[in-house]
């Protein structure tokens, strides 16, 4: 079992069980409605998702507060990045269907994105739909962030391979130029 900050994640052979805890230092009422919409908006994007072809886990609702995932065979890309950088390129085509399908991801670093017999992407928890380009941009400055910080010796490398095929995005230049106003910002430096 891993401990999340909005969920505990249970990890089992065929099966990842993600359940929202309760927060003590809120109202019950109002954490309940919060855990139940959280879980149901993470389904829904997860789902959508899905049906733009990006690679997701299978996705249930087992409760108002529970989700139950098909658990992905593999390997974290946060372990195995620095001898496979070209595989960013997959990332980027994935993070591209994804942003079509105006969905921000949220939470985009290498221990969300698992390589099985495809790269997939998980934990949408914070995941939310946006149409905006600045909200596309941030999506994509913390992957960004995440590859210069973690895995400096193939950011530059792994970031080029992601941007090949993110490119293949219709609003990708947009982001891209968003993404260099956003980086010029001075909390981002």
């Amino acid at each position: 079992m891993k401990q999340g900050a909005e969920a505990q994640v249970t990890i089992k052979e065929k099966q990842v069980i993600k359940k929202r805890a309760p927060k003590n230092y809120r109202n019950s009422s109002i954490d309940e409605r919060i855990r139940e919409e959280r879980t149901e908006q993470e389904l829904k994007n997860i789902q959508r998702a899905r049906k733009h072809n990006v690679n997701v886990p299978e996705t249930e609702k087992k409760s108002s507060y529970t989700l139950t995932q098909k658990r992905i065979n593999g390997d974290v890309l946060k372990g195995i990045i620095s001898k496979k950088p070209g595989i960013l390129s997959k990332v980027g085509s994935n993070i591209a269907r994804l942003h079509s399908a105006d969905v921000i991801h949220g939470d985009l670093t290498t221990s969300n994105i698992i390589q099985g017999d495809k790269i997939y992407l998980i934990d949408f928890g914070l995941s939310y739909i946006s149409e905006r380009i600045e909200d596309k941009s941030m999506d994509i400055h913390l992957l960004k962030k995440t590859l210069q910080t973690s895995h400096p010796s193939v950011s530059e490398n792994a970031w080029n391979n992601f941007l090949e095929e993110y490119r293949g995005y219709e609003e990708s230049e947009k982001v891209l130029e968003r993404l260099e106003e956003v980086e010029s910002r001075g909390r981002y430096k």
